[in-house]
């Protein structure tokens, strides 16, 4: 897939950078460190680390692989799952209700204003009085129907912000799945703990106990020439004779 070693390099720094600081503030190397005469300083230590970076990483390899596996399965949407707030759900019959909500109401309302003001109109005028009674009533039962579907409609919104708080979001593949006391969050702790005491801890006390070892026995290097040997001596390489016959022996000049 696109982007996963990407991914991976960049997950892999940032665990190794946490696992580092945390091998180099751990007690067991500080006391390493005390312990060892001219022992490497932290900073020697950390740049030694991350030029082995990924041989450090690769001994953590096989918790990294269970992490991503079970990142991804994570990061998946369940098949054939219909989100209840999607466009289908909503033409399926979920959007009758609310335009009823909407609508009964309004229409309730604005009913009960009509047929009061004519019938009270009606009753002013003294105009068909019996007739002039029937719209009061009427006006006054779109009222309650109005005052009734109102406080429908408020229950309603109640109860689905109550269902809407109560129902957690599905996850997206953008959106961070390692929650505390999650199982990917266990796999992650897991890989962590692995390149902390499988690889770095291990590395760097193996390099305060060479630097350990060096100090004793010293840097490998040439003797110096036995200059007092027997064969130093031999007469090669002896000083000429000048006290020899021939070197004594003088020519007259002619």
């Amino acid at each position: 897939m696109p982007g996963t070693d990407s991914l991976r390099h960049t997950e892999e720094t940032a665990a190794f950078e946490q696992a580092l600081g945390q091998a180099l503030a751990s007690p067991e190397i500080k006391e390493a460190l005390r312990r060892t005469p001219d022992a490497p300083r932290p900073e020697h230590l950390r740049l030694q680390a991350h030029r082995e970076r990924a041989t450090l990483c690769a001994t953590a390899a096989a918790e990294y692989e269970t992490y991503a596996r079970l990142r991804g399965e994570a990061d998946t949407p369940a098949p054939d799952t219909t989100p209840t707030d999607s466009p289908s759900a909503t033409a399926s019959g979920g959007g009758l209700l609310p335009a009823l909500a909407v609508l009964v109401p309004s229409l309730g309302a604005i009913a009960a204003v009509l047929f009061l003001a004519i019938g009270f109109g009606m009753r002013l005028v003294s105009a068909h009085r019996q007739f002039a009674d029937e719209l009061v009533y009427a006006g006054w039962l779109a009222a309650g129907i109005a005052a009734a579907a109102t406080a429908v409609d408020l229950a309603w919104l109640l109860a689905t912000a109550a269902r809407n708080r109560s129902t957690p979001d599905p996850v997206s593949p953008a959106t961070d799945v390692t929650t505390p006391g999650s199982e990917v969050a266990q796999a992650r702790a897991a890989w962590h703990l692995a390149l902390l005491e499988r690889g770095i801890v291990p590395f760097l006390l193996t390099r305060i106990q060479e630097g350990e070892t060096e100090r004793r026995t010293g840097r490998p290097g040439y003797s110096a020439p036995e200059y007092g040997s027997p064969e130093y001596g031999r007469h090669e390489y002896a000083s000429p004779g000048y006290d020899s016959p021939e070197y004594s022996t003088t020519r007259s000049p002619r």
